[in-house]
C-alpha cells in the first residue's frame, strides 16, 4: 500500500480520482485516530474531512519516498486536532470520547463496556502526554513504530521503545487499580 500511496499521491496532483483512492484507503484510520484523541464523533468526522481537505490543498508538498503518505496525513490530522483542542479550550468546551448510544447489547453489557472504556480512558489520560500520543497512534490509528516515528520525528527504534514504555505504564496503572 505504501507504494500505491506514493503513486496515488503523485497522480492526485492532477487527478481527483487518485486522491479519492487515498481518501477511501485511509479515512477510517484518520477518523479512529481523531476519536482516540478524545474528539467527539461529530467533531472527529469534521476534523477528518478537514484533514483530507488540507491534504488535497497541499498534495504538491508531499514527497514520495520520504516519510510516507500515511505519516504525512497523520501529521496533518494531529495538527488539526491540536488546533481544534486549542479552540475548544479557549471556548471552554471539551468532551472526552463522546459516544452515540447503540442498540443491541444488553444493559449489563453496556454498563460493563462503558465502565471498561471509562477506566481505559482515565488511565490513558493519566499517562504523560508523550505516552498518550503513542498509545493513540499505535492502537487507535494502527500505525507501525516506523510510521509513528515519522509522525513524531523520531527513529523507528525510538518510537518502538516509546510504545513499549507507554504500554508498560498503562499496564502498571491497571495493576495499581484497587480491586
Amino acid at each position: 500500500m505504501v507504494g500505491d500511496d506514493d503513486v496515488d499521491a503523485i497522480a492526485a496532483r492532477s487527478d481527483p480520482e487518485a486522491f479519492g483512492r487515498l481518501y477511501h484507503r485511509h479515512r477510517v484510520a484518520v477518523f479512529r485516530y481523531l476519536r482516540a484523541r478524545g474528539v467527539g464523533e461529530e467533531d472527529a468526522s469534521d476534523l477528518a474531512a478537514l484533514t483530507f481537505e488540507r491534504a488535497l490543498a497541499r498534495i504538491d508538498r508531499f514527497r514520495p519516498g520520504g516519510t510516507g503518505f500515511l505519516a504525512w496525513l497523520f501529521v496533518i490530522a494531529r495538527n488539526a486536532a491540536i488546533d481544534a483542542h486549542r479552540r475548544r479550550t479557549v471556548a471552554g468546551r471539551f468532551a472526552f470520547m463522546a459516544r452515540e448510544p447503540e442498540w443491541g447489547p444488553s444493559a449489563e453489557d453496556l454498563v460493563i463496556r462503558d465502565e471498561t472504556d471509562r477506566l481505559l480512558a482515565e488511565h490513558i489520560r493519566s499517562l504523560p502526554p508523550q505516552f498518550r500520543e503513542v498509545i493513540i497512534l499505535r492502537f487507535a490509528a494502527g500505525l507501525t513504530a516506523r510510521e509513528i516515528g515519522q509522525v513524531l520525528d523520531r527513529t523507528e527504534a525510538a518510537s518502538a521503545k516509546l510504545v513499549g514504555r507507554a504500554v508498560a505504564a498503562l499496564k502498571e496503572a491497571y495493576r495499581d487499580e484497587p480491586r
